[in-house]
């Protein structure tokens, strides 16, 4: 047995080991954190690419203010403040995407109208279209490239309601975009009114960017100057479709879309006519959330300089004199022809502002029609990128989970421009047989997600 006083010893040394450890450890601790928040920033400044000699974001900054100091026109100067905390939100808190290859920023800029409420910036009161702050109303979702953004101010004017647009661009662009979304809001009161903008770049991308970023004092016709390249061409990253539709439509706040792409017009004043439908039908019911019904629009493409048809009657007047013709009618009719025109075609009698439900039409492969659908529709597969099956996979997809396609009888959306073969980029037929080959396996996929439908895709 110890003495006494050599026990005392051992226990004082003891509890001071103990103690030395517990500090130790408590030091790592803050070193061990701190260093993991250094790597977590590094990954998103490398993430974002940085337009400026591949340097991160803040670094893109800091440099930018010091190319100021030297000059002052062109290109090169000082990013506003509104401008840097928009960088610095997408740096802290974009996401990655279920694939782990895309970078997510979901509404990094939120149309004025949609975020204040009566008396504030951009105050609703007295506005038709009050409703969409309390989810009530129609957002028109659309995604694009940076390069066909320049679309974007027409379809702010056709469509006059609220619109959620997820843009893509390659990580060294992104100084450059935001850029671009604030001088689309400075030139165009409706769009800095309506507009929401996401973005989505991939990590691993070219980070010399198309389009360095403008200054504040760019002409507003001179926004896009500086943009061209081929459509789906990015330097070999894929164009995520999906994922662009699927991040647009959740930055939406109502319950009620539409979901085009962007070089799709509609027809004036189909916001406010189906809006007034919605209410009339009782759409906005808290009951009416579950019904699986969506209102297919018809489509058709028009000949280049042919203006956007002003209704019904104008747009069967240009078709009648070939300046309009069933969009895909060259490519692919039968992905368009069970919206069945002909029918759609012989009923005139329609009221001027007002859309009502024409006929019913069952799903039929390969049909894949635009629509306006409630936001809680299945959301698109993200594999399908590039070209091909992109939107008929989800068309599919609601027809085997029991959803009922009502046409709409004066409604309808154009493309500019007739689709030809032609205009199309040379990989185009890889990727649509590569496509070809996921969406086989989809269908085989849907059976075992709704195994209670007797529906099938073909």
């Amino acid at each position: 047995m110890f003495p006494r006083f050599l026990s005392s010893i051992i226990s004082w040394r003891s509890v001071a080991i103990l103690a030395f450890i517990a500090c130790l450890s408590q030091v790592t601790n803050l070193i061990l954190t701190w260093q993991l928040k250094q790597r977590h920033q590094a990954a998103a400044d490398l993430a974002l690419g940085g337009g400026v000699s591949g340097l991160g974001i803040r670094s893109a900054v800091k440099s930018h203010h010091m190319l100021s100091r030297r000059r002052d026109h062109h290109l090169g100067q000082k990013l506003s403040d509104e401008h840097e905390a928009i960088l610095s939100r997408i740096a802290h808190w974009s996401v990655l995407d279920g694939s782990g290859e895309y970078r997510v920023s979901l509404g990094v800029l939120r149309g004025s109208a949609l975020e204040a409420g009566p008396g504030g910036e951009g105050g609703l009161e007295g506005r038709e279209d009050s409703a969409s702050l309390d989810g009530q109303g129609l957002t028109l979702v659309t995604q694009c490239s940076l390069a066909r953004l320049n679309r974007l101010p027409e379809l702010v004017r056709q469509w006059q309601g609220p619109i959620s647009v997820a843009v893509f661009a390659l990580s060294g662009e992104v100084q450059a975009v935001v850029q671009v979304f604030h001088l689309l809001r400075r030139c165009h009161a409706n769009i800095k009114e309506n507009v929401t903008f996401s973005l989505i770049f991939p990590l691993n991308s070219p980070t010399s960017p198309h389009l360095a970023p403008t200054a504040d004092t760019t002409p507003c016709d001179n926004i896009f100057s500086e943009l061209e390249h081929v459509n789906y061409d990015f330097k070999g990253i894929q164009y995520p479709n999906n994922l662009l539709r699927n991040v647009a439509r959740k930055a939406t706040s109502t319950n009620l879309m539409m979901v085009i792409d962007i070089d799709m017009t509609p027809s004036p004043g189909l916001h406010k006519a189906f809006t007034a439908y919605a209410k009339d039908n009782h759409l906005y019911d808290e009951n009416a959330s579950e019904e699986k019904t969506v209102w297919v629009v018809p489509a058709y493409e028009l000949k280049e300089g042919t203006p956007i048809p002003s209704s019904k009657v104008e747009l069967l007047n240009l078709r009648e004199q070939g300046s309009a013709r069933i969009f895909y009618q060259e490519l692919c009719l039968k992905c368009q022809k069970y919206t069945d025109y002909a029918t759609w075609e012989k009923s005139t009698d329609v009221k001027e502002g007002r859309v009502d439900a024409l006929y019913d039409v069952i799903w039929q492969d390969p049909w894949e029609p635009f629509y306006i659908g409630r936001t809680n529709v299945p959301f698109y597969d993200e594999r399908f990128r590039q070209y091909g099956f992109n939107r008929i996979s989800q068309v599919c997809e609601l027809h085997v989970a029991g959803y009922r396609f009502v046409v709409l009888d004066s409604a309808f959306v154009v493309h500019e421009g007739f689709k030809t073969s032609s205009n199309f980029h040379s990989s185009k037929d890889m990727e649509q047989e590569k496509n070809r080959v996921l969406f086989r396996q989809f269908k085989g996929e849907l059976k075992e997600k709704y195994p209670e439908s007797s529906r099938r895709c073909y």
